[in-house]
């Protein structure tokens, strides 16, 4: 239904004046080599899906064509196929989606791929619960496109998002439904100092279960769950939710932000009770990219106390009794990739560890070419669950690096990766991508 509805798209668009129309896309073509029979942990990790940790070739190709509807208003329609060896020998809606936007507002409908953040720095890109480790899951999307302010002199505004999806068929709950929703306040009193202060809420329901048949669907019942009812009465919902907070100052030539993210799955979460459990960070961007280092981040996130440090219950992060293939979609977890996700596909084996991560970016250039290059430094102590620790604890080192060393009518990529762990031999990977944009 999906590609009818953008092939009958795209030539719809053809016919219409050129000078309102934009055409853009990119092929990407992938090579990767591991000593081990995966590859190292941030060669396939943070790929959207487009990568498996067993891939040694793959490819994807995207189009798309942008609509003018008026001075503040355009249509987009976006189309890509994806490929890879490291899983079933077919192709792959990568992205097919169709995208209104005016100076406030987008609404997408389909399957999108996320924006990169922070420079592509992050272990985990927006939030601890949300981020590139997966293909994007289809579904209708309504949010805000930048902070919307009470009024042109206000110095308090909010974004916001409200986001309905499908998820796939081939998980324990067959064709379960997603919902989320988030808001967050912003206070920018000048143009140096901006504070955001929020919440999101995900909540999985409906559905086949394999174990406990239907799950209730009805209208009522998704009223039930997206005003929380649910997750107080102890219903088939699944909840997870996070706050959010982020500071950030402007300066000249550069900026900081600062954040923290915390999670919860429970009522008592809300109030707190998971703490200091979340993601903690600090990112530098400096406004001039042509820097040997123009961006750093460091983050650190801890998940080791889950409710258990003041008594009751542990809440077992992105793992449930009924949505038990847990917080993943096709075998890969949704939020942050230092989660593990259990070999048969089925939950969570890791969610209580400590991690430290770094990330910086920047360029080399002469007066004819640039060489823009990433770095990833991380550091992991795995525990397993609360429910089902691991005998010892595993220690983790992860590196990657990211160089460009061409950029002119195509763009080529030297990657090289490394893995450390206490329980197993190193691995090393080594990548090229060639990529080409029209």
């Amino acid at each position: 239904m999906f590609q009818k509805t953008f092939i009958f798209l795209f030539l719809f668009l053809s016919f219409n004046s050129y000078s309102q129309l934009e055409f853009s896309g990119e092929v990407n073509l992938q090579g990767m080599y591991s000593t081990g029979e995966d590859m190292p942990f941030w060669m396939y990790k943070n790929s959207r899906g487009r990568i498996s940790k067993n891939t040694n070739a793959g490819g994807w190709i995207t189009g798309r064509a942008i609509y003018e509807l008026g001075a503040t208003s355009t249509l987009e329609a976006g189309l890509g196929i994806l490929y890879q060896d490291g899983i079933a020998d077919e192709v792959f809606l990568d992205e097919s989606y169709l995208q209104f936007r005016n100076n406030w507002l987008e609404v997408i409908a389909g399957r999108k791929q996320q924006e990169e953040l922070y420079n592509g720095l992050s272990s985990t890109n927006e939030n601890i619960l949300w981020s590139l480790n997966a293909r994007p899951i289809p579904g209708l999307q309504i949010r805000t496109s930048k902070p919307v302010f009470l009024s042109e002199r206000s110095v308090l505004g909010f974004e916001g998002s409200w986001n309905e999806y499908f998820l796939e068929a081939d998980r324990h709950v067959s064709a379960a439904k997603l919902h989320h929703k988030r808001l967050v306040l912003v206070l920018q009193p000048n143009e140096r100092w901006t504070f955001k202060a929020g919440g999101q809420h995900f909540v999985q329901w409906g559905g086949t279960s394999q174990t406990r048949g239907d799950q209730p669907e009805k209208f009522e019942d998704y009223i039930k769950n997206i005003t929380g009812q649910t997750a107080i009465s102890g219903g088939s919902g699944r909840h997870i939710g996070g706050f959010e907070a982020h500071v950030k100052r402007s300066f000249r030539d550069f900026s900081l932000e600062f954040f923290y993210n915390y999670l919860f799955e429970s009522a008592p979460g809300i109030f707190l009770k998971n703490i200091p459990d979340g993601r903690y960070g600090i990112y530098f961007e400096n406004e001039d990219r042509d820097r040997v280092v123009n961006s750093f981040i460091y983050e650190f996130t801890y998940t080791r106390n889950q409710g258990s440090y003041f008594g009751g219950g542990a809440e077992d992060y992105f793992n449930n009794r009924i949505y038990s293939s847990g917080w993943t979609y096709e075998n890969r977890v949704l939020g942050s990739p230092f989660f593990t996700v259990s070999p048969g596909g089925e939950g969570i084996v890791n969610n209580s560890f400590i991690a430290h991560h770094i990330g910086i970016g920047g360029q080399f250039s002469d007066y004819f070419n640039v060489f823009p290059y990433r770095l990833l430094l991380s550091y992991r102590s795995n525990e397993g669950t609360l429910l089902k620790p691991y005998i010892s604890i595993e220690q983790a080192f992860y590196l990657y690096s990211d160089f460009g060393v061409l950029r002119n009518f195509i763009d080529l990529d030297i990657q090289a990766g490394l893995e450390l762990t206490s329980d197993a031999s190193p691995i090393f990977g080594i990548g090229v991508k060639l990529s080409k944009r029209f």
